[in-house]
């Protein structure tokens, strides 16, 4: 089993200086989204920089770049028709329920980013399981420090990302659906209390 660490890019920038931050980060290839790929190629650092959202580069034991994951804090709605009772009661402790609405308004963490390096040299990158575990350390200590119970993710409407979201270790369900403004593309909202 692999050893892997992971690091807030900010912090790297600190260590090493944003020239080689950024060389680490063209070494990453998601030929399966292009998305992924163009987010960490273009705006990791400078969105991190702004505090907009933080990306966090995760290392195998030879210091291959082998993922990433990027959070960040936004609001989100929630239909309550979209959730069983037993969640209702579970997101309430987080949000208000905005009856005009009926909706709940939660401020959440959202996974923005999520992506394995395809460009590791032996092809042997992480697991997106042992991956959406770090995002779940990170998370976990923001918890700790600011509280909330919420996070979502927003994914293309492919079972195989289905699947892996709705799995046994990551526990995501499905509870609404956006269509982006700019490419007219379906997206599918999912959450998870923790």
């Amino acid at each position: 089993m692999n050893n892997y660490q992971h690091f807030n890019i900010l912090d790297l920038i600190e260590i090493f200086g944003e020239n080689d931050v950024k060389a680490v980060l063209s070494g990453f290839s998601c030929p399966k989204n292009s998305e992924i790929e163009n987010f960490l190629l273009k705006n990791a650092v400078e969105f991190a920089k702004r505090k907009m959202s933080i990306t966090y580069l995760v290392f195998d034991e030879q210091q291959r770049f082998v993922g990433y994951f990027t959070v960040t804090h936004k609001s989100a709605l929630i239909p309550a028709d979209a959730l069983s009772k037993t969640s209702q009661k579970k997101i309430a402790m987080h949000a208000k329920l905005d009856e005009s609405t009926n909706c709940y308004d939660v401020s959440a963490f959202l996974i923005a980013q999520f992506g394995k390096n395809y460009a590791v040299e032996d092809g042997k990158t992480i697991s997106g399981n042992r991956l959406m575990d770090y995002v779940f350390m990170v998370l976990t200590d923001v918890q700790h420090l600011v509280g909330g119970g919420v996070v979502f993710l927003e994914c293309e409407e492919n079972d195989k990302l289905l699947n892996f979201y709705q799995n046994e270790n990551n526990r995501f369900r499905v509870y609404g659906e956006r269509i982006s403004d700019n490419e007219h593309k379906k997206y599918l909202q999912l959450l998870r209390f923790f």
